[in-house]
């Protein structure tokens, strides 16, 4: 009787889930958004098992979830499933010769078209190639790849063999590359001989020589020749991929993994102190990414995706590998930079690949701005249907400008936020559901998150408006199962007396139930009692035509405990030389910018100090350091902690080299 139930629920729930990704009708969809939402979540366990049979199972599960001893829940613990082949076999069975994968060239003129049948025998040959070379389920594999074909047959080959593996970022250094391996004990890496970025071809195979002689134990490389360069070549330990591919098969075995076993680990971006290795399972967090991508983007069978994202953060490997082709649809990969070699390719990008579904980081678009809006002067964009932003706040000016020249006033914005610990975003304006009247606000939560606000005693907040730290009430399926040598349990769950998941934001809810961050905890500022959002004065200085980006900061003040440090990055055309060398010229500036927050939002909120700088330290991934210019702030410049994430080390120095004017 309980199992007839359980399959009458989910049936309605299936039917529910139809009506609302395809109903046109917007208060329809909020009624049937409202109910499976409010069965997620008086249900958790019982809404996730519902969706259990969109993926392939070996066999399904019949355990929801189970508590482990690391504070960690383990979903669908006694399923068997494998990631490769829900991302690939089974839509080669019913759609061989779809397009899976278009890849673009930085020039623009070499493209490739892979369908579902060339993906499954390039990831088949190149999971034979990992076999022959004897890795196996106890090894951990590290792919240093740009975004080429050859990484996303290598992150699906692991799978199919169910060997875990860690994606690290193409432009990190050798440093960065040498920590990560040696955190997560991997002794293989697979790499490229040389990337292609801003029309500058950069070796990556000598990072990886270069990264051995850090690592103080041999290590194996299998090397992709694309850009056929000279490199130092070590017999030993160098294999050559298109070499060794040649003898093999196109077909593979699939091995039956486990729902809990490693599926990958992905470190986070570092932009809070040191790199944690994120370990993910395997069909929770196919589930979750699947399903969220389906949701926020509208993943049909005839869309086609870009996320521009690297594959090396949690935003391009979510959605652009694995909900992507989890879903059956054409996913966009590109190997260059926004603005090489124009500064409109992106928007190009989209008409010549009729792109439906965009999804990028604020500072792309940021950049894009910088340019004007003739960078969209050439360009229709008339395929795309939804745009999505992550990464980090994107201010006010950014997103009307994203939302009416990009979008043209017809594409839904999908504000996300998500952590690479949550394994995607659980919380976002539903594309076709939510009306894009405003920026900011994070929109509407995933079916079966529940977020919760706590004060400074571990008070629940029901007040709307109240700010508070942001916490996850009920595990979710894509969530984090372990750190590499740390304590989950420390890291995530020992915040509050209820063991909720501990997010490190900060944020409050509209009287509309909507969600807005405010910044990370340990941002917030507290100046003469009074605790100040860094985000709020940073949107309302991004608002000045002078300003390219801001950056606000506390630093220690002699009367109010704690002062505002504002860096701020001028429109290029105000930063040349001549100018910056004129005093009077960036005294006029700077009394603009405390004038404005003074007028817009209160004297208390005036910065202490304007620094203008040529640019801001970020991490690969886009989002700012704000760590580093919390030390330049308060004048601790001794030890900038992990720099390995850093994509712009020069601006370091030129950021000490130029005097505070305030």
């Amino acid at each position: 009787m309980l199992y007839e139930q359980l399959e009458n629920t989910n049936r309605h729930m299936k039917t529910l889930d139809y009506e609302l990704l395809h109903s046109d009708d917007a208060w329809r969809n909020a009624d049937i958004y409202k109910e499976i939402y409010d069965y997620s979540i008086a249900d958790p366990t019982g809404y996730w098992m519902s969706q259990i049979d969109r993926l392939s199972w070996n066999m399904q599960p019949k355990i929801a979830a189970k508590k482990a001893e690391n504070g960690a829940t383990l979903w669908f613990l006694d399923g068997r499933i494998n990631a490769c082949y829900n991302c690939v076999d089974r839509h080669v069975k019913t759609s061989p010769d779809k397009i899976a994968i278009i890849w673009q060239s930085e020039d623009f003129d070499t493209c490739e078209y892979i369908t579902y049948k060339k993906l499954k025998d390039e990831v088949c040959k190149f999971a034979n190639i990992l076999k022959t070379l004897g890795l196996t389920r106890n090894d951990c594999i590290t792919i240093y790849m740009p975004m080429v074909p050859e990484a996303v047959y290598a992150c699906l080959a692991c799978t199919r063999l169910g060997i875990p593996y860690t994606a690290v970022f193409a432009g990190f250094s050798p440093n960065a590359v040498a920590m990560r391996m040696n955190d997560c004990k991997s002794n293989f890496v697979i790499t490229v001989d040389a990337n292609t970025r801003g029309g500058k071809t950069i070796s990556m195979k000598s990072n990886i020589d270069e990264a051995r002689k850090i690592l103080n134990y041999p290590v194996r490389c299998l090397v992709v020749k694309r850009k056929g360069i000279n490199i130092n070549w070590h017999d030993k330990y160098d294999i050559d991929y298109y070499d060794i591919s040649k003898s093999m098969s196109c077909e593979c075995s699939i091995a039956e993994t486990s729902a809990t076993d490693r599926l990958f680990i992905l470190y986070t971006s570092g932009s809070a102190g040191k790199p944690k290795g994120i370990v993910m399972s395997t069909g929770g967090f196919l589930l979750f990414s699947m399903l969220t991508g389906k949701y926020f983007f509208n993943m049909f069978e005839n869309e086609v995706f870009w996320g521009s994202g690297d594959i090396g953060w949690m935003g391009g490997h979510a959605y652009a590998l694995y909900s992507a082709l989890c879903n059956g649809i054409t996913s966009v990969f590109y190997e260059g930079i926004p603005t090489y070699p124009r500064n409109s390719i992106f928007w190009e990008i989209i008409d010549k690949h009729k792109i439906t579904s965009f999804n990028t980081a604020p500072t792309v678009i940021r950049a894009m701005m910088q340019h004007g809006d003739e960078v969209l002067n050439n360009v229709s964009l008339s395929s795309l249907k939804y745009l999505g932003v992550f990464g980090e706040i994107l201010n006010k000016d950014a997103w009307y400008w994203y939302f009416n020249k990009v979008g043209k006033g017809r594409c839904p914005i999908v504000n996300m936020w998500g952590q690479t610990e949550l394994g995607g975003v659980p919380t976002a304006p539903l594309s076709n559901l939510d009306e894009m009247k405003t920026y900011g606000h994070i929109g509407r939560q995933f079916f079966g998150c529940e977020l919760v606000l706590k004060d400074d005693n571990d008070v629940t907040i029901t007040k709307p408006e109240t700010k508070g730290a942001l916490f996850i009430k009920h595990s979710m399926p894509g969530m984090l199962i372990d750190v590499v040598n740390g304590s989950l349990e420390e890291l995530y769950y020992s915040q509050t007396s209820e063991k909720l998941y501990c997010c490190g934001d900060e944020a409050y809810f509209d009287c509309e139930g909507n969600f807005w961050i405010t910044g990370r905890n340990d941002d917030v500022l507290n100046v003469s009692g009074h605790r100040i959002s860094p985000i709020e004065i940073e949107e309302v200085i991004a608002e000045l035509d002078i300003v390219a980006e801001v950056c606000v900061v506390g630093y220690p003040h002699p009367i109010k405990g704690e002062g505002i440090y504002a860096f701020v990055v001028l429109k290029k055309d105000l930063t040349n030389d001549v100018k910056l060398k004129a005093v009077t010229v960036i005294n006029e500036h700077i009394d603009t910018i405390v004038k404005h927050v003074k007028e817009t939002i209160s004297p208390i909120t005036k910065p202490d100090v304007v620094k203008i700088v040529p640019d801001l330290p970020k991490t690969r991934s886009g989002k700012i350091l704000r760590r580093i210019l919390r030390h330049i702030a308060s004048g601790d410049i001794r030890d900038f902690e992990d720099l390995t994430t850093i994509s712009n080390p020069e601006c370091i120095g030129k950021i000490l080299d130029n005097v505070a004017l305030r």
